[in-house]
């Protein structure tokens, strides 16, 4: 559905007896805002009373105010590939604002003030200040420096309207960065600690996460293992069949009021020999439905007993969120006596959480 909306409302808008269609699609883009303006440039078609719609809709959901710079600027310049505003900087060095945007310079100024450059880090405004950009468009300097001002006094500028531009979204997502293997910034740490409310617990005890895996729990096959952030010595989900296929696999869900963005994830081998070779991270919102977020072939990382390993998530898939993920073996594992045993006693997650 994401990858059809920007088609669906070029024809859809003109026709008034489509205004539920279009407004459903004008939703549904403002809540995958960072996919829709990264998976491809569809969304600079757009006519500016759509695209205004999208930049000022409530459901608005992000990672960085600067992606929604990023837009506003590519949806100005009609722009034929994904840039950033760097780039975008370097054509105003050569060109002049009214060249680059053309009919579309007027809407880009109205658009600008729907970014909260406030929300940016200090150190990219004040890049954002020695810009050409800042130069040439005088509401973009007058934006960055009303920022600079917020954050280097903690004060808004008199007048502004505080309570939108100065204030998070309603839908933002937290980031939880992987920072090393094993480290508590991840999802299922972040979940245990009641999203960062308590001391930490074992969030499947606690009821935060819900952990399932492909064979019936056992004493070897025990999902609260997983989080638990202690090493066991076997811990497994067996094979079962399926569309007569063996399957195996481990799923988390972090709840239905919640999703996540992952960008990175973490295994961590149990005492077996069965290393895993291929598999594939999958992600699901509705858990019956899996899209590919990491394809693992003949993968050698692990090679140790209790050995930690982590992966990055990359690509347009990585700014999908979703409720469920699982890690599913599509090949045998090193262990010729358990080759569809997936053995793992730990599992993380990592990226924009909702």
């Amino acid at each position: 559905m994401k990858d059809s909306v920007c088609p669906i409302l070029q024809v859809v808008t003109p026709i008034s007896s489509c205004k539920l269609i279009e407004e459903t699609c004008e939703r549904k883009f403002a809540l995958h805002f960072d996919y829709c303006t990264t998976a491809s440039v569809d969304f600079v078609f757009l006519d500016e009373a759509t695209f205004s719609s999208i930049i000022r809709h409530p459901d608005l959901t992000v990672t960085s105010e600067e992606r929604v710079l990023n837009a506003i600027l590519m949806w100005g310049m009609k722009a034929k590939e994904l840039c950033g505003w760097e780039e975008m900087d370097e054509l105003i060095i050569k060109l002049t604002p009214e060249l680059v945007f053309e009919e579309r310079l007027q809407s880009v100024n109205y658009l600008l003030p729907f970014v909260r450059f406030p929300l940016l880090p200090h150190a990219l405004l004040k890049k954002m200040e020695n810009s050409c950009l800042n130069r040439q468009i005088p509401i973009f300097d007058n934006l960055v420096k009303e920022a600079v001002i917020f954050i280097e006094s903690g004060l808004a500028v008199p007048g502004s309207n505080q309570s939108v531009r100065f204030q998070h979204r309603r839908s933002s997502f937290k980031e939880l960065q992987y920072i090393c293997d094993g480290d508590s910034n991840g999802v299922l740490y972040f979940a245990g600690t009641s999203y960062g409310e308590h001391p930490w617990v074992n969030p499947v005890l606690a009821k935060r996460i819900n952990i399932t895996a492909s064979s019936p729990i056992s004493r070897y096959t025990d999902p609260k293992a997983l989080a638990s952030r202690t090493y066991q010595g076997l811990s497994f989900a067996g094979p079962r069949m399926e569309d007569g296929h063996n399957c195996t696999w481990w799923m988390v869900d972090i709840g239905q009021d919640h999703q996540l963005m992952c960008n990175y994830y973490t295994l961590r081998m149990d005492g077996s020999r069965a290393y895993i070779r291929y598999w594939n991270f999958q992600g699901s919102m509705d858990g019956k439905s899996w899209t590919n977020l990491r394809v693992h072939e003949n993968d050698q990382t692990m090679c140790k007993h209790g050995q930690f390993a982590s992966w990055a998530v990359i690509g347009p898939n990585a700014l999908r969120p979703f409720r469920f993920f699982r890690v599913v073996l599509t090949g045998p594992t090193a262990d010729a006596a358990n080759s569809w045993n997936f053995c793992i006693c730990f599992l993380e997650l990592y990226g924009y959480f909702h």
